[in-house]
């Protein structure tokens, strides 16, 4: 009985002494050190004075400069009024054919943020191709389960993903030191290419005479012949694998694409200078997702080069050499000179085989290519970057059907989620029939179950 009361006490005197570790921060005086208030006052002083040194260096020459006059939007096509980053198609180049923003030519429809291309007959040859381009929107790394419960119900408002403060030392004694905070903020967008393919029957007949005009170039669809017309065509309708096999989509990357900023004769709000810091692609899925043979360039996980220009034929030469060689070099010139901020690049998404397949027993298997990037953009961010396009309610973007379903052999032998499921499905089918022929056979059914 002794051991049982002894065992009792031990038992409370733990649970006691937990409950005063516990608690002691709590439950314990608190009396004020007079010393450790002194620091607190000093340290506030300094810290106010020493905020207070670097907003009056960044308002001063070490504030980034910007042109006043490229606060002014004056492009035709504005995607939203947000501060921040913008995504646009500049154009599409099919070999040496570029169709640009304010392209003319037919079977071209640019809508900004896209583009819808046949470059030749409307029903025959190359199928239609098609690009869309989603809003930049804020990105947030996916957090850990341990990281999701500690920051359950704190503010989940969008902030940088870093904030960097440099010192720069602005003479060669190095005495005087001066600082510039840059802060790193993530977004990301999307980028979707459709093939569709003209499957129907067209309900007006072309003219012979639009057939037989020589007017699209052979290497369009592989022809060693400079033009062809689509009579010239083994196979011309679209879904018999006409491919594109040198088309580059080139995207507009701007960071700075709204700024809305009011100035009077005694003040300006303030304007966040923005600069890409690169395009990585995220993300990359191809429909179907069991084909292989859609060529690209870009690949999960690599940096998308950023081009100073849409396209290489943008500064044609002049007839007069010298002139030219000097146009170049002050092209290079002022590519060095230039700061990042502000300041627009080109990302080229480039493909040497995708379009429209046929294939499978008598060409019975018909489908479409389709190609979904999701890039991560990183952006260096330096002053105030407030009206942000609101991420909490900004959806997914979601591509059209990538290619039309039609009944496979291999849907008559379901996987079941196992990876031998077909032999489930074999032995099933094969079960099936042996009922049926024993149903179908009355006298062989009495003679087994005699």
């Amino acid at each position: 009985m002794k051991h049982k009361i002894l065992w009792a006490i031990a038992i409370i005197a733990i649970i006691w002494i937990t409950g005063i570790i516990t608690d002691f921060d709590e439950l314990a005086n608190k009396k004020p050190n007079p010393e450790y208030q002194e620091y607190i006052a000093n340290y506030k002083a300094e810290t106010e004075q020493k905020y207070n040194d670097i907003i009056d260096q960044l308002d001063d020459e070490y504030k980034i400069q910007f042109d006043e006059q490229k606060s002014i939007r004056v492009d035709d096509c504005i995607g939203s009024n947000f501060e921040g980053a913008e995504v646009k198609l500049a154009g599409i180049q099919v070999y040496d054919s570029i169709f640009r923003q304010k392209n003319k030519k037919p079977y071209y429809s640019y809508h900004c943020n896209g583009a819808k291309l046949d470059p030749d007959h409307p029903m025959y040859g190359l199928p239609d191709i098609e690009i869309a381009i989603g809003p930049v929107s804020y990105y947030e790394p996916e957090k850990s389960a341990l990281e999701s419960l500690v920051k359950l119900g704190i503010d989940s408002k969008p902030k940088p993903y870093r904030t960097y403060k440099k010192r720069l030392i602005t003479d060669s004694l190095g005495i005087q030191n001066k600082f510039i905070e840059m802060q790193l903020w993530l977004t990301t967008f999307t980028a979707n290419i459709t093939v569709t393919a003209d499957r129907d029957k067209p309900q007006i007949d072309p003219t012979e005479a639009s057939l037989n005009e020589e007017i699209y170039p052979g290497l369009w669809y592989k022809d060693s012949r400079r033009f062809v017309s689509m009579n010239d065509l083994e196979h011309k309708e679209e879904y018999k694998n006409h491919l594109y096999s040198d088309i580059t989509f080139v995207l507009e990357v701007n960071p700075n694409a709204s700024p809305w900023y009011i100035k009077t004769d005694n003040t300006q709000s303030e304007m966040p200078d923005i600069a890409v810091g690169a395009v990585f692609c995220q993300q990359l899925i191809k429909h179907p997702k069991n084909e292989n043979k859609i060529h690209l360039q870009t690949y999960k996980g690599m940096a998308a080069p950023l081009y100073h220009k849409a396209f290489d034929r943008d500064v044609p030469l002049s007839d007069n050499l010298d002139e030219s060689i000097q146009n170049v070099m002050n092209d290079l010139d002022n590519i060095h000179n230039e700061n990042i901020w502000n300041k627009k690049y080109y990302v080229k998404l480039y493909s040497a085989n995708i379009g429209s397949r046929q294939k499978g027993l008598l060409g019975t298997k018909k489908f479409d290519e389709q190609v979904e990037y999701t890039f991560l953009m990183p952006l260096f961010v330096v002053g105030s970057w407030d009206i942000q396009i609101p991420a909490e309610i900004l959806p997914e973007m979601e591509a059209p059907k990538p290619y039309y379903k039609s009944l496979s052999l291999k849907n008559l032998l379901p996987e079941w989620g196992f990876s031998f499921g077909k032999w489930i499905s074999s032995g099933l089918i094969t079960f099936l029939v042996i009922l049926i022929f024993l149903y179908l056979s009355p006298s062989l059914l009495a003679k087994l179950f005699k």
